[in-house]
């Protein structure tokens, strides 16, 4: 069981090159669900749709503003992905979710019993926070902690977070030439407090911190992460062929 989180600065690129980057990631999802893999998507971008569709260039900061765009945006982002999957015969299913669904056990209970159904009937799962009646995760997880949520739900073997960067450096790439990206490490060695919170696009909502974040929420239930680049060519292909790319985080 693979989740594979698609952040908000991927689907908010240029319309063409997300169209474009979204088809290429279903080819390559097809390939592996023909070799008996299972695919959950986490997908952002709900908010960007609507200023898209409202040609809204700046980003509000109210929070009824933010999600009344995401009501509006959420149709065009589910039909980004269901006109794709439908290129190779492929099923897609909506499911919207908060934290609050993931802390209390009944609601807890139901979603994974809904979720593995889905994936029963060869339909793709596209999650997505439920934000129009969400409230702190709209202001700060971009979905981070939701897929890691997840993937304590459905006991992945992966989490893949694609995002805009290669990986985890050992400082900020956009202000130093000389950052390393680091290749491996466990995120018990790692001080998630050093990291800057604000460090994130102008379409996201979180930054690297919220993905360390979200990286050890689902070590604790045994789930390996990978966070690497979205525009990477062939990018899920190389992960799952082990290829040296992005950081990988064993869990503990």
């Amino acid at each position: 069981m693979i989740v594979l989180k698609i952040g908000s600065a991927l689907i908010s690129s240029d319309e063409n090159l997300s169209d474009k980057l979204i088809k290429s990631l279903t080819a390559q999802i097809n390939d592996f669900i023909k070799k008996g893999m299972n695919f959950v998507i986490v997908t952002s971008g709900a908010i960007s749709q609507g200023q898209k569709i409202l040609n809204i260039n700046q980003k509000p900061i109210e929070l009824e503003s933010l999600q009344a765009l995401a009501a509006i945006g959420q149709q065009q982002l589910m039909g980004m992905y269901e006109r794709s999957f439908q290129d190779y015969n492929l099923l897609t299913a909506q499911v919207l979710l908060t934290h609050a669904d993931m802390n209390d056990m009944q609601r807890h209970s139901n979603a994974k019993a809904t979720i593995e159904k889905i994936l029963s009937m060869n339909v793709i799962p596209i999650i997505n926070e439920n934000d129009v009646v969400a409230t702190d995760e709209i202001k700060l997880g971009d979905n981070d902690a939701l897929a890691a949520m997840v993937s304590n739900l459905l006991d992945a073997d992966l989490m893949i977070i694609l995002t805009n960067q290669q990986g985890l450096y050992d400082k900020n790439p956009d202000l130093n030439n000389d950052a390393v990206l680091i290749k491996k490490c466990n995120i018990k060695d790692i001080d998630i407090n050093k990291y800057d919170s604000n460090s994130k696009s102008d379409v996201g909502t979180g930054g690297f911190k919220t993905k360390l974040q979200a990286v050890k929420i689902a070590s604790a239930s045994g789930t390996d992460t990978i966070v690497a680049s979205g525009f990477e060519k062939n990018i899920l292909i190389k992960i799952i062929n082990q290829e040296d790319i992005g950081t990988y985080f064993k869990s503990d």
